[in-house]
């Protein structure tokens, strides 16, 4: 489950990309917006694979301490 940092973050990133999408739209020509619509979606997927990834990372970190201290509890035993 994705912690509320994690949600704030990609709502900022999803709301940046669909800021400057309609601002391009307003302000240029139809093909440059068409452009910058597909650059700024084009970044929003990295960083939101990105922050993915980094979860990925850390989850698995944990993972591997948890079952660190499970060992060690066992031996222990």
């Amino acid at each position: 489950m994705a912690s509320g940092n994690t949600k704030l973050f990609v709502g900022l990133v999803i709301g940046a990309a669909v800021g400057a999408a309609i601002g391009a739209y307003l302000a240029s020509d139809k093909e440059g917006v068409l452009d910058s619509i597909h650059d700024a979606v084009d970044k929003a997927k990295r960083k939101i694979g990105d922050a993915i990834n980094k979860g990925i990372d850390d989850l698995d970190t944990a993972v591997d301490k948890v079952n660190a201290i499970a060992q060690s509890a066992i031996a222990r035993a």
